[in-house]
């Protein structure tokens, strides 16, 4: 009987370390009242692509990041057809292509980058085959991206009621 109990006891252990294990998320949720909107698993050097349109020059812009081993953020080309009032001339760093340019440099990983939505820039997030736009989000909304380290428990109940 004792048995039993210390392997009924060992079991939950388990169960509730499993649902406490914490796993990387690419986390985007709105900074006003916390309602997070995409919420995908992460490795160490996966891709994502973040993209708008420029609001003076009316270019798409597309910057491609990296998840890094440390679990941040790290830019790793920016492209775009044009120079445009905002964005960067740096010298050897900017490749010069038929349609585009693209514009490399050793930017340091961040935590986290925010952004406001606005309906004139159609921003975009695209990680692995999903892409999520904001037009369903108030103009001026200020969201943030960011890796966090969620309970694989609250990651599978957010994946269920989605």
């Amino acid at each position: 009987m004792a048995n039993l109990k210390l392997g009924c006891l060992l079991f939950m252990i388990l169960i509730v370390a499993f649902f406490l294990y914490p796993v990387p998320v690419l986390e985007l949720k709105t900074e006003k009242n916390d309602r997070i909107l995409f919420l995908k698993r992460v490795s160490s050097g996966e891709p994502f692509i973040f993209q708008y349109v420029h609001s003076v020059e009316k270019i798409t812009v597309q910057g491609f990041f990296i998840i890094t081993s440390r679990g941040m953020i790290q830019l790793v080309e920016t492209q775009f057809p044009s120079f445009g009032p905002g964005l960067p001339f740096m010298k050897n760093e900017v490749i010069l292509e038929k349609d585009k340019m693209r514009a490399t440099s050793k930017i340091e990983e961040m935590e986290n980058f925010s952004f406001f939505v606005s309906p004139f820039t159609l921003p975009q997030l695209t990680f692995k085959d999903e892409r999520f736009d904001f037009s369903s989000l108030k103009e001026g909304e200020l969201v943030t991206l960011r890796v966090r380290r969620y309970p694989l428990g609250g990651f599978l109940l957010n994946e269920v009621k989605r």
